[in-house]
């Protein structure tokens, strides 16, 4: 075991599967005591609870304050602490912009960013000096994404938040973005339901698609002391597809 995350505890939005569930294990690893959270997966949280040294399985909908604040307590109620909060949590679905509902848009929003900032404010009233929260935005933030205008507004307000909640909880908190590329999780499955990966490797340098191994590491570095003196930064992990 590492211990670049020793004795801290971490709380994983979204963290039963793909790259919640891969930072969940990266930290775990690097000695961290992670709350690993669902709101559908129930079976795959509490399966990577048990493999992880250290983990506690809650409940959690990033849309609901209740919902949070319990499961902030049950982290404190346990440790006596929460250190680190990783906003990973996400929504997204592909769609024709004039078949998009209003309800497709305010799930998306609800989720992606009112999610982040209802975590956000809950967590900051607990971390100690030195915390950290990770935002994971998404490449479509930057660049936009024809198929998921909604989504992509979702994840380029993510990034702004990010910039201002920097600069409101330094020097306190850190705050800092992921912007993942192209990943291979279950919603990069969706993805290539409508497009082939050929087309998707064609327009990034690195030649490939990204593993959630790929983001938990940038995450990890994130919530580090080794990012002691990064704040209102964008890390930007897709393998060239985006480079600003």
């Amino acid at each position: 075991m590492g211990g670049r995350l020793a004795d801290r505890v971490a709380l994983v939005t979204g963290s039963s599967r793909g790259i919640g569930a891969e930072i969940a294990r990266t930290f775990a690893r690097e000695g961290a005591r992670v709350v690993v959270t669902w709101r559908t997966g129930e079976g795959l949280a509490r399966r990577l609870a048990d493999e992880l040294d250290q983990a506690l399985c809650v409940r959690l909908d990033v849309t609901d304050r209740a919902s949070i604040r319990r499961a902030v307590e049950a982290a404190r109620e346990r440790w006596g602490r929460l250190d680190v909060l990783v906003n990973n949590a996400g929504y997204l679905r592909q769609e024709p912009f004039d078949a998009i509902t209003e309800e497709s848009w305010d799930r998306t929003l609800d989720t992606n960013l009112k999610g982040v900032f209802l975590c956000s404010q809950e967590c900051a009233r607990v971390l100690p000096d030195g915390g950290a929260i990770v935002n994971v935005s998404s490449v479509g933030g930057q660049m936009g994404g024809p198929k998921a205008p909604h989504y992509s507004a979702s994840k380029a307000a993510v990034l702004s938040f990010t910039k201002s909640t920097a600069r409101l909880l330094a020097p306190r908190v850190r705050v800092n973005a992921i912007a993942p590329g192209f990943i291979r999780t279950d919603m990069y499955e969706d993805i290539v339901a409508h497009t082939s990966e050929d087309e998707i490797t064609a327009g990034i340098p690195a030649a490939r698609v990204g593993e959630p191994e790929d983001v938990a590491l940038a995450a990890l570095y994130l919530a580090s002391d080794e990012a002691g003196f990064v704040t209102g930064q964008v890390l930007n992990v897709n393998g060239g597809q985006w480079m600003a």
